[in-house]
């Protein structure tokens, strides 16, 4: 189930125009101020003044935060205010609070709804222990205006006192023991047996090398050393240091590999009717639906299938374009290894239909370059 994004929301407090008011104010008085950039300047009274109310409001806005970073954040922009000394700090350390409340003033999601969005993605598996939780991907995805990021690193503190994720050297991740490379690698090898089984690389053939396996299947080099490691210890191929794969003989009987001058009536039919297979409309969309997978982000039910049937749609489109330029047996294994990821059932799970689309966007990339369409 897809969690709903955080909704949006005005918090209470002063409005947002009060507060950029109040910052045009701080700039008059500061420009009037004589010596204002000298430690000995005297402190204006009107500057006084000005603190002590927005002092006032900050505290009645902390009052209502759910969100104890955010709180204890607040709590110390307030005391810079009311303990500098000097015209100078005292300046910088209420336009910094006054910056602070005219974020919080804007409308978007609190500080607790995003963390409450962020806890329930990781309490329903979406995002696994060990994933990243990076701070700007998660305010993209919420789609929140570059200043109020800052949102998203108070949400994630609030869950790290939680203890549901946790700073490392490489950014914050969900706490707990990531998914192992042997989950993924059975994952690559059971589609490697697919495509095997679908005649893509029949017995008697060489699988691609590990590196040259990397882009298509959108996955690291060392799951997929992993994966063809399987292969060879249940003698479905037979590898060895420094030498391409061999399939030897199927985990069950291999089909006809597809024809390649009649599979876009197929693909045709699977995808949409009226698709946009524009060059541009094949990149943007390719580039969205490996980006959901690169970063793990779950999008709305049902932009998975509706993106996978788009795709499906334009390789229909390219493979008979492809097929004219190019007939070795390589372009030949790329043509087909598209169309059966177009045709094969979706696998369950979110996350695995999630790389099973990656991996379709990826083959339509390279029939896109094998047909002759800049890239």
């Amino acid at each position: 189930m897809t969690t709903p994004l955080p909704e949006r929301a005005l918090l209470p407090g002063p409005p947002y125009g009060y507060v950029r008011e109040a910052l045009r104010e701080l700039l008059v008085i500061e420009r009037a101020a004589p010596d204002a950039g000298t430690a000995a300047a005297p402190v204006p009274a009107q500057l006084t003044d000005l603190a002590d109310q927005w002092v006032k409001a900050a505290h009645a806005c902390v009052a209502n935060m759910g969100s104890v970073t955010q709180r204890a954040r607040w709590q110390t922009l307030i005391t810079d205010v009311e303990t500098r000394q000097g015209a100078p700090a005292l300046f910088a350390a209420l336009r910094t609070l006054l910056l602070t409340m005219l974020e919080y003033s804007r409308y978007e999601p609190p500080v607790t709804g995003i963390s409450h969005y962020l806890r329930s993605r990781i309490t329903d598996g979406t995002c696994p222990p060990g994933s990243p939780l990076g701070a700007r991907r998660i305010a993209a995805e919420l789609r929140l205006a570059p200043v109020s990021a800052v949102r998203v690193k108070l949400a994630l503190a609030d869950l790290e006192t939680e203890g549901l994720v946790e700073s490392t050297r490489i950014g914050i991740r969900v706490t707990g023991t990531p998914t192992g490379r042997p989950e993924r690698s059975a994952q690559v090898a059971q589609w490697l047996r697919t495509l095997i089984r679908e005649g893509v690389y029949p017995p008697g053939s060489a699988l691609p090398r590990v590196a040259d396996l990397a882009r298509p299947l959108v996955t690291p080099t060392p799951v997929i050393s992993s994966a063809v490691a399987l292969l060879d210890d249940e003698g479905t191929v037979r590898s060895g240091l420094g030498v391409r794969a061999v399939v030897l003989h199927p985990c069950a009987a291999v089909a006809a590999p597809l024809n390649l001058t009649t599979v876009d009536r197929r693909l045709t039919l699977a995808g949409w009717a009226g698709s946009d297979t524009s060059p541009q409309k094949v990149r943007e969309t390719c580039r969205r639906a490996r980006g959901w997978w690169h970063h793990r982000i779950t999008p709305a039910p049902d932009r998975v299938p509706h993106t996978h049937r788009t795709l499906t749609s334009m390789a229909a489109q390219l493979i008979p374009a492809a097929h004219a330029h190019h007939q070795t047996p390589k372009a030949e294994a790329t043509m087909r290894r598209a169309a059966v990821t177009a045709l094969a059932p979706q696998p369950d799970g979110a996350q695995a239909q999630l790389w099973r689309t990656a991996c379709l966007a990826a083959a339509v990339l390279e029939l896109q370059e094998l047909a002759g369409i800049a890239a």
